[in-house]
């Protein structure tokens, strides 16, 4: 598959980029904490048979620069806004999140609303997470939080998606410091622009009560849109777009074509409809 890489200046950061296929709506991938783009190449180039795809390394990770902001979300939204006029990239876009990277996409749908199609989150945080999830995390998982810090100071820069300790810290602190009054979108207020909400399953193990929770927050941000699907990827983890591309691929292709058709969404049950939704 042919495609374009390139440096972008975009106020004080140079971000890195490549750019798949031709045709719109155009498909922008935003990674998670700790990720980069070479991770969804493979996604990206199946997709670039149907339409355009943008990959990109947020500022520090990747061949990215450093970070010289706060790393709020809207930071991160802004210096995406501005990548895409560098690119001369059409709008409105599918934005694909994972992890946190649904945050930032989040925020970007709150800032530019008519510059968005519809929304891809996989296995995404949530502004609210840290007080729905209290109390209800493994010992294991507390600890690594607890520890995230001094772990960003030991880990290998290779670990950390390329990123200058400073500049992954700074990302860090600024999402741990979210909470529920920082949702950049609220209930409905997609209307109804498709949005493809998919959970990480929980394997052969019954269901924890972190996991609920989790599940509970990603029905929530299923909501945001009256065209929307929840789906559990009984298969994966949390890296879905490693243990199953095809079903993200799967995933992005329906947003897609929602979007060209302006039909719904292939009709199918809200996966969570009975959780309630986690504030």
């Amino acid at each position: 598959m042919d495609s374009q890489s390139t440096q972008v200046r975009v106020g004080s950061h140079w971000l890195s980029t490549t750019v798949f296929g031709t045709g719109g709506p155009p498909v922008v991938i935003e990674p998670a904490f700790g990720g980069d783009a070479e991770s969804w190449r493979a996604i990206a180039e199946t997709l670039a048979v149907d339409t355009t795809v943008v990959t990109y390394d947020r500022a520090a990770y990747g061949s990215s620069s450093r970070a010289l902001d706060a790393r709020k979300p809207v930071d991160i939204a802004r210096d995406l806004h501005g990548l895409l006029d560098a690119l001369g990239v059409t709008r409105p876009v599918v934005l694909v999140g994972h992890s946190v990277g649904g945050v930032f996409v989040r925020a970007f749908a709150g800032l530019y609303p008519d510059e968005v199609a519809g929304l891809v989150l996989v296995d995404s945080s949530h502004e609210a997470q840290r007080a729905a999830l209290q109390g209800a995390l493994p010992w294991r998982q507390r600890l690594s939080d607890a520890l995230m810090v001094p772990l960003i100071m030991v880990v290998p820069r290779k670990v950390r998606g390329g990123a200058d300790r400073r500049s992954i810290m700074r990302e860090h602190r600024a999402f741990r410091r979210l909470t529920a009054a920082d949702r950049a979108l609220a209930k409905g207020s997609l209307g109804d622009k498709p949005l493809f909400v998919l959970t990480r399953g929980h394997g052969n193990a019954p269901a924890t009560e972190d996991w609920h929770r989790w599940h509970g927050l990603n029905a929530d941000l299923a909501q945001l849109s009256l065209n929307s699907r929840h789906v559990i990827a009984e298969r994966s983890g949390h890296y879905i777009h490693a243990d199953d591309p095809a079903l993200v691929i799967s995933a992005v292709r329906d947003v897609l074509r929602s979007a060209q058709t302006r039909d719904r969404l292939a009709e199918s049950p809200v996966i969570g409809d009975d959780l309630p939704a986690t504030d």
